[in-house]
């Protein structure tokens, strides 16, 4: 039945429009100042963006993400002086092969055209465009604080209402307004926690991101409140984590905390034998269920696929031909013949792999450009944590740690096009951009005095009390770090 000029759907989506446009209108005036406001807004509301499933009229709400990213460009472009301070004095590592990655995509949108091309391209690339605001309006000290204050307090908070779900069961969550297949899944007998999120795979690897980016942060300066109190959630994270019951998310933060406890904070060892204890005392039935291998069996499946289209099309099928995107399209009419498909091709493809999906898309070129851009961003990060110290090196060790582990994930997982994975993955790699440049940045807030003073005081948790790059910021009055005995 179409909604009526007077329906009560068509006033609530027609208010919600309205409201929307006017909050839009007001934030400009903000962003024109400071543009980076838009980016640290977009990190903190994101996580929260599935709520719009149950929300009244919150599906006409939905572009809002990328009108706020397009607002967020256009200030960027038009701020003031003030505003573009502390930008790289060079080109970035990983900027060449970013730029070679896109343009290879746009060729391949050219070449496919349509709806498919139109959603390929949204899904692969809209965020890339955060690295461009980044470039003209770089994060300062403040604004990467800030941003590892929002990942810890949307960390925590989506992973406490990840545990809630557990205890509130699939029936109330139907009745709330979550589809079953789509948002409600289970891996055997276990619920899948979404979060606030659409899917679990979303909060898993969400919440994965945070430990690897926020732990360096909090354990370089353990005596900060902040940092203290994150420490001491890192059990409810792993525990949300792991009731969205996504390996890849599992498989990413064991990577990249290997990687941190390699590189610096061997304490880290100690932390992970009471969550090694803990799996002595959790039912078989449990872990049979969370390492199922029905979704193994179902990637060999896919393999006779990626063979038949390297084949039949070694330069790739063309951007947005498999995946959400192929979804997307072909929900809206796209012809499925124009489409990868499977199973005898009575069904699209979907591949659970970024490097099969690239390589099927993009063909061998672009698989190679995906890889040297993962390798570039990581010796990017690893630069930047060698000619820093204090937070931007702990930062820029989460950084390289949580790329690392999105590497992993990438095996199991499209991770490019999960959102909001995606986003965040483009918004570190422009937080590199402001790390260690020459410009002075204000003073970065803490809760001790007399850490105010410099990066000097804040105490890695870890073995190794004094490096090289931390030397010249050192002073002899610094208290001890948190020593832990390997």
């Amino acid at each position: 039945m179409t909604a009526g000029p007077g329906s009560p759907d068509l006033i609530v989506d027609s208010t919600v429009l309205v409201l929307g446009a006017l909050a839009l209108l007001h934030v400009s005036v903000a962003l024109v100042h400071r543009p980076q406001r838009g980016l640290l807004l977009l990190a903190a509301l994101l996580p929260f963006d599935g709520l719009l499933l149950i929300m009244p009229g919150g599906e006409s709400l939905g572009p809002w993400k990328e009108a706020l990213l397009v607002v967020t460009f256009l200030a960027a472009l038009v701020s003031p002086a003030s505003a573009r301070v502390g930008g790289p004095d060079h080109l970035p590592v990983w900027v060449p092969a970013a730029l070679a990655f896109v343009a290879l995509g746009v060729v391949s949108a050219i070449g496919t055209g349509g709806l498919i091309a139109f959603w390929g391209f949204k899904i692969s690339y809209f965020y890339a465009v955060v690295p461009i605001i980044l470039w003209r309006c770089p994060f300062r000290a403040r604004d990467r604080d800030r941003l590892v204050s929002i990942l810890m307090a949307a960390g925590v908070v989506t992973a406490l209402v990840g545990l809630a779900q557990q205890v509130i069961g699939p029936v109330r969550l139907n009745e709330m307004g979550y589809e079953y297949n789509t948002v409600i899944r289970f891996s055997g007998s276990l619920l899948r926690s979404f979060s606030t999120f659409t899917q679990p795979f979303s909060f898993g690897l969400f919440v994965s991101l945070v430990l690897l980016v926020c732990l360096p942060v909090a354990m370089a300066d353990w005596r900060r409140t902040r940092n203290l109190a994150f420490l001491a959630t890192t059990p409810v994270l792993v525990a949300g984590m792991a009731a969205s019951v996504v390996r890849g998310a599992t498989l990413a933060l064991l990577v990249g905390l290997v990687v941190l406890m390699v590189w610096r904070f061997r304490g880290l060892f100690h932390a992970m034998v009471p969550g090694v204890l803990v799996l002595l005392f959790v039912p078989a039935t449990v872990l049979t269920d969370y390492f199922s291998s029905s979704s193994l069996d179902e990637r060999a499946t896919g393999w006779q696929t990626i063979f038949d289209s390297l084949l039949t099309a070694p330069l790739g099928n063309g951007i947005g031909t498999t995946g959400s995107a192929a979804e997307k399209s072909f929900t809206l009419g796209a012809d499925p013949a124009d489409l990868v498909t499977a199973g005898g091709g009575t069904q699209l493809y979907l591949p659970d792999n970024q490097y099969v999906k690239t390589v099927i898309e993009l063909g061998p070129v672009g698989l190679w450009l995906l890889l040297l851009l993962g390798a570039t961003a990581i010796a990017a990060a690893v630069h930047a944590a060698r000619r820093t110290s204090g937070n931007d090196q702990a930062l820029a060790q989460g950084i390289a740690a949580s790329i690392i582990g999105a590497a992993a994930a990438s095996t199991v997982s499209t991770y490019l096009e999960i959102f909001p994975l995606d986003f965040y993955f483009w918004l570190l790699l422009g937080v590199l951009l402001g790390v260690g440049t020459a410009a002075e940045e204000a003073p970065e807030v803490t809760d001790d005095p007399d850490a105010a003073a410099g990066d000097a005081d804040a105490a890695p948790l870890d073995d190794d009390s004094v490096t090289e790059d931390e030397a010249p910021g050192t002073s002899a009055g610094a208290p001890r770090p948190l020593e832990i005995a390997c």
